[in-house]
């Protein structure tokens, strides 16, 4: 017996939300980057890299905030500064996600978007985002590292965070990345 040929699945027309998004994606990297310089100067010690390395975004989020909030060495309003900073990279992030995850059953125009099967098409309809949302999160992850990382220079010197970068740094090249 003989198959049919298998058909290609159409290419969808370019759609300019991918390039922004592409953009948050970038952003939302940088954010976690931030997101380990800060752990790393929270924590310190030669172990912080190799805790913090590894861990993806929402434990790092959540674990600063938890040891901002018992830090001994900080003033309150150092830690309302940090604590503060998280909370945008918290939002950022949520709103991330939901870009990424939740929004691309949709075309540009907002009609369902089309899934080819082996037999059949599968329409599914997300949440609709336009161009200027998506940039609009790209901006908050960008304002919210910057705002955590002026935050922990405040509290710790830039020092801290150039400790923490060659920290990083070297836990990247030992683990091969």
């Amino acid at each position: 017996m003989t198959l049919p040929p298998m058909s290609r699945p159409a290419v969808p027309p370019r759609d300019d939300r991918y390039y922004a998004l592409g953009q948050l994606v970038e952003t939302a990297a940088v954010m976690e980057i931030a997101l380990r310089l800060t752990f790393c100067v929270l924590v310190g010690g030669k172990y912080a890299a190799v805790v913090g390395g590894e861990q993806e975004t929402h434990w790092l989020i959540e674990t600063c905030d938890d040891v901002t909030r018992h830090h001994g060495d900080l003033s309150v309003p150092q830690r309302d500064a940090i604590r503060a900073a998280l909370r945008a990279c918290r939002e950022a992030n949520r709103d991330r996600n939901r870009l990424v995850h939740d929004a691309w059953g949709t075309g540009p125009d907002g009609a369902p978007a089309t899934f080819s099967g082996g037999q059949q098409s599968y329409q599914i309809s997300g949440r609709v985002w336009n161009i200027a949302q998506i940039q609009a999160a790209a901006d908050a992850s960008a304002s919210a590292q910057h705002t955590l990382l002026a935050a922990i220079e405040e509290s710790f010197g830039l020092g801290s965070v150039q400790a923490a970068e060659e920290q990083l740094a070297a836990y990247a090249v030992e683990r091969g990345r």
